[in-house]
C-alpha cells in the first residue's frame, strides 16, 4: 500500500512537472516590420508568405498580422503596387532571431515618363552647310535642344527629340521655344499637359522661315 502510493504521488509529480514547463516553454515570437519611405498613394500590399499586410497612403511603419517562431525564414515582397508608384523592399528576407528584432524598409517613389517628339522645318542656314538649333524649354529647369544637323530628313529638316529628364505621374509639364535668332520661327503643339500612367510623345515642333 505504502509503496503504490509512493509510486502515484512521483506520476502525479512528473505529469504536473511537464504541464509547468509546456506553459513556460515554446519557441520565441517575432513580428515581421518595418519601415515606410515615400508612400504617397493607397494599394501598396505586402505579402510574407500567405500572410499579407495593407499599406494605407501616409504610413511610415508595417507589421504584418501573424507573429512567426524563431528560426523560421521570412520573405518580405510587393503583392499589390500602390498607385502611380513603385515601391522595393531592402533588409525583407533573413531568419527570425537573426538579430534582435526584424526591421525591413520599404521605399517608394513615384512612376515617371518621358517626354518627347518630331520636329520639321530644321533646315541648315542658307550657306547650306551651318546648323541651326532651337532649344526647348519644359517648365524653368529641363531643355533639350534641336539641331539640323541631327535631322533624320536634312531636306526637310524633320527628326525626333526626347527630353532627358523624365516627368512624374500626375505631374504637369509645359513645353515652350526659346526664341532663338536663327532665321525660323518655330511653334509648338501639344506642349502642355498632365503626365499620366505613360510617356508622352506626341510634341510637334515646326519651323518655318522668318
Amino acid at each position: 500500500m505504502k509503496f503504490s502510493f509512493v509510486r502515484a504521488a512521483a506520476a502525479l509529480a512528473m505529469v504536473a512537472s511537464v504541464a509547468t514547463l509546456a506553459g513556460c516553454g515554446g519557441k520565441a515570437q517575432y513580428t515581421v516590420q518595418g519601415s515606410v519611405f515615400g508612400l504617397s498613394n493607397s494599394g501598396l500590399v505586402l505579402a510574407n508568405g500567405s500572410d499579407t499586410v495593407t499599406v494605407p497612403s501616409g504610413a511610415t511603419s508595417f507589421a504584418f498580422p501573424k507573429q512567426i517562431d524563431y528560426g523560421t525564414d521570412y520573405n518580405i515582397t510587393i503583392k499589390s503596387q500602390p498607385a502611380h508608384m513603385n515601391c522595393t523592399v531592402g533588409g525583407g528576407s533573413g531568419s527570425a532571431g537573426h538579430t534582435v528584432t526584424i526591421q525591413a524598409g520599404v521605399s517608394c517613389v513615384q512612376n515617371e515618363y518621358t517626354l518627347s517628339g518630331q520636329f520639321t522645318g530644321l533646315t541648315v542656314a542658307a550657306d547650306g552647310t551651318t546648323a541651326r538649333t532651337v532649344t526647348l524649354l519644359n517648365g524653368s529647369t529641363s531643355s533639350v535642344t534641336l539641331s539640323s544637323a541631327g535631322a533624320t530628313n536634312t531636306t526637310t529638316g524633320s527628326g525626333t527629340f526626347t527630353f532627358a529628364a523624365t516627368v512624374a505621374d500626375g505631374a504637369a509639364y509645359g513645353v515652350t521655344v526659346l526664341n532663338t535668332d536663327n532665321g525660323l520661327n518655330c511653334t509648338i503643339a501639344n506642349g502642355t499637359g498632365i503626365m499620366h500612367e505613360s510617356p508622352v510623345s506626341d510634341l510637334v515642333v515646326t519651323c518655318v522661315p522668318k
